[in-house]
């Protein structure tokens, strides 16, 4: 399997973002585990999976294996060591990190992944419309990848969709927002210029991280 394939994502929703963008996105925000993170969009929970990881410094590839376990001239006790290595790394810490959907088949899938990455005790999971729920705190930093428009939803349905919720968080000011879409009128539709454009692909698709931090 693929290096990005972290071994905890059994199963995934019609739109999955890759797990390395999905923690390349949280790595923008400089995130270090203090602030609140939410996800409004999490669909099968791979942000505020790698969110935790990052928290709490633990290796992406623990639960999965390795095609190099297999070579001859590897001990395999090297591989328990560093696996042990890795876990004295681990951070122990209150972390706040929100996920929340629309749909609860979602919710239920984020929460199984969760389960098996071993990160559940640090995430919760609500049921949620991201254009209508409160702000969980007066401050945070929000990451998502909304629907685009390309597959899941009609790109008219995605665009009056970024238009509510950049009505609903017009206000938000002590959050940060970090929004990916292949959408390039994004910033037309969500009502304000980005502070900062980064240009990045989901699967073969050009998008932008569209940050708001200032």
């Amino acid at each position: 399997p693929g290096l990005h394939k972290r071994g905890y994502r059994a199963n995934a929703n019609e739109a999955p973002l890759r797990e390395t963008l999905a923690a390349a996105m949280v790595m923008l925000t400089k995130y270090r585990g203090r602030d609140f993170i939410w996800d409004p969009f999490c669909g099968s929970g791979t942000i505020p999976i790698e969110a935790a990881f990052i928290a709490k410094n633990k290796a992406p590839g623990m639960y999965r294996r390795f095609a190099s376990e297999a070579f001859a001239w590897v001990d395999p006790k090297v591989w328990g060591e560093v696996r042990t290595e890795a876990k004295d790394k681990e951070f122990k810490g209150n972390y706040q990190i929100l996920g929340s959907d629309s749909d609860p088949k979602c919710i239920s899938l984020a929460m199984a992944n969760a389960r098996k990455a071993q990160v559940d005790n640090i995430i919760q999971f609500r049921d949620g419309d991201a254009t209508k729920m409160d702000l969980p705190a007066q401050s945070g930093v929000i990451i998502c990848n909304p629907p685009y428009g390309q597959r899941m939803m009609e790109q008219q349905s995605a665009q009056r969709l970024y238009a509510a919720l950049g009505k609903h968080l017009r206000y938000a000011d002590g959050w940060k927002k970090y929004i990916i879409t292949s959408e390039p009128e994004f910033e037309h539709y969500f009502g304000r210029r980005a502070d900062k454009k980064r240009k990045l692909y989901n699967g073969m698709l050009k998008c932008n991280v569209y940050m708001y931090f200032k």
